[in-house]
Parts: C-alpha cells; structure tokens; sequence
C-alpha cells in the first residue's frame, strides 16, 4: 500500500506473486513510470468505464456524475456495498475496506475501553484476574469487530471521489504520482526507504537481490 501511494500505481494481485525481490519491485515501478510517456489520456477511459460500472449498480444508464464528486454523496450505503464488491473488476485487486461510520467507530472504542474497567469493579484485582480481564477485553473487542463488519459502509481514504477510484485505476498501467528523479537508483531508494520503515530491517539488508520472503523475512 505505502509502495502504491507512493507511486500512484495499483499491483494487480496477479503480479503479487512475481516480485519475489527487491530488483523486481523497482523494475515493476519503473514499468509504470515510464508508460506515462506512451498512454494517450487513460484517465478518461478507466472513468468511463468506472461510470458504467456505477450506472449498472444504480441501474440508471442516464446517471450523471463528474470525477471531482463525492461517492457518497452519489450512492446510498447498498449502493457502496455493491460497488466495493465489483471494484475489484476493474482495479485487479481487492480495494481498501468500506469503513464503519465515525459515530460508530468512536462507540465501539468506548465500549471496549470500559469494559474491563466494569469487569474490575466486580472482581479483586489479583494478577490473574487483572489477565483474565484483559483476555475477555481482547476477546470482546474481537466479538464487537466482526458483529459490525456489515455496518461498514464509508468510503476509505483515497477513494473519497471518483476521480481518486480512477486513478487507482489509472495505475495499473502507469505511475500517476512519478518521482521527479525517474532513474533506477533514485526509484530504488525510494522503494528502499519504505522497506526498511515498513518492515523495520536494516538498511543494508536491502539490496536489489534480497528475497522478500527468504531474506526480508516477508510472511
């Protein structure tokens, strides 16, 4: 996700599988940067087709909408549900999840941040009742997240309005947020900095033959 933003391209999760290194991440995005010098206008064609995507979920081919638009204000709660199922058509991978409601959010972490302080009222505070506690709290919490996954209905970050879905689009053949300095070694060290920051190596565990999973230690 950070190498996504980072770059304003989207990896196909097809394509996951077969950056197994360091050199194989850079090349993919130096792929992406350099096909903005060769696309006529793509933003306008994955637009039209996100339109129509929208149109079929509406069941209305005469809505009307512009890229700068709010989605939520242009579809109801069902609606969003819908389109986020079918996203993946278009974007080639699973998009980031609807949220729940800020209302909600802020309700289930009152919720669970006073339940064990109910539970302590009622029981002596011995170690292992305090464990017992903290446990059922994990477990509460757990309970509580997936009882309102279907309450999730708000449109994440970077999927605020359809322009913003149409560049995620976008970036399946180019980079829409290209670096200034598009050679190898300035797009590795930008791919090298949010390694080492996500995966918290060293930074001279990272080099273009380092294996994400054998030797970057990527479960």
């Amino acid at each position: 996700m950070e190498i996504e933003d980072r770059f304003g391209i989207t990896i196909p999760d097809s394509v996951y599988s077969e950056i197994r290194t360091v050199d194989d991440l850079v090349r993919y995005c130096l792929d992406r940067i350099y096909a903005v010098n060769t696309m006529n206008c793509p933003s306008l064609t994955c637009f039209l087709s996100l339109r129509c995507l929208v149109r079929d979920i509406r069941n209305d081919p005469d809505l009307r909408f512009r890229p700068r638009d709010n989605v939520e204000t242009v579809l109801e709660d069902s609606d969003r549900k819908r389109l986020w199922q079918r996203l993946p058509e278009l974007l080639k991978t699973t998009p980031r999840q609807l949220r729940r409601p800020a209302w909600l959010r802020k309700t289930l972490v009152g919720v669970v941040l006073s339940f064990p302080i109910v539970l302590m009222s009622f029981f002596p505070w011995h170690v292992e009742i305090l464990i017992l506690i903290w446990l059922a709290t994990i477990a509460f919490g757990i309970i509580l997240h997936w009882l309102t996954i279907g309450l999730r209905s708000r449109t994440p970050e970077g999927y605020i309005t359809f322009a913003e879905i149409t560049k995620r689009i976008v970036g399946l053949t180019i980079a829409t947020n290209p670096p200034t300095e598009t050679d190898y070694d300035s797009v590795f060290s930008i791919v090298k900095e949010i390694i080492v920051e996500q995966l918290g190596v060293d930074d001279d565990e990272v080099v273009p033959t380092a294996r994400f999973i054998q030797d970057l230690g990527v479960a």
